[in-house]
């Protein structure tokens, strides 16, 4: 079963590579397009202002987008005491049970940055304030040998 995902994540990443995904469909904007046209409307945060984020602020909801098993598969999530694990599906179903207020400081990462700006511009559209994603997402928190968990 490894072997399986290995290959298909491959082959994913290959399409996404040479371009010939679904984003040849006429009149359909794919992940990247809708990436592009919210670059102006979220904001991101780079490594250096989150590890000073998660320091000083208690009160930050840092939410790990990722599924369950791709934390595992990487090797784990941010270690902060305010890191929550709210898969991408569910994140408008459970986001109130840790950000109470709408200007809440909430950090939102996924593993490559890949659905976290599309994941805040969700949350930013249910009436959240004060939103950001974290540019480099994890892989790029743990290339960098910082604390995970």
């Amino acid at each position: 079963m490894r072997a399986t995902t290995i290959l298909l994540l491959t082959a994913l990443l290959a399409l996404r590579i040479s371009g010939s995904a679904a984003n040849d469909v006429p009149g359909i904007k794919d992940g990247d397009q809708l990436k592009l046209e919210l670059a102006g409307k979220v904001r991101a945060i780079s490594t250096s202002a989150l590890r000073e984020e998660i320091e000083r602020n208690p009160d930050l909801v840092l939410i790990d987008i990722r599924m369950p098993a791709e934390v595992e598969r990487m090797g784990g999530a941010i270690k902060a005491t305010q890191n929550v694990n709210i898969p991408r599906g569910w994140l408008e179903f459970r986001v109130t049970e840790h950000a109470r207020r709408p200007d809440a400081p909430i950090v939102v990462y996924c593993g490559a940055d890949y659905r976290s700006p599309l994941a805040a511009n969700t949350l930013q559209e249910m009436g959240y304030t004060n939103v950001r994603y974290y540019e480099d997402g994890f892989l790029g928190w743990r290339r960098q040998e910082l604390p995970v968990e």
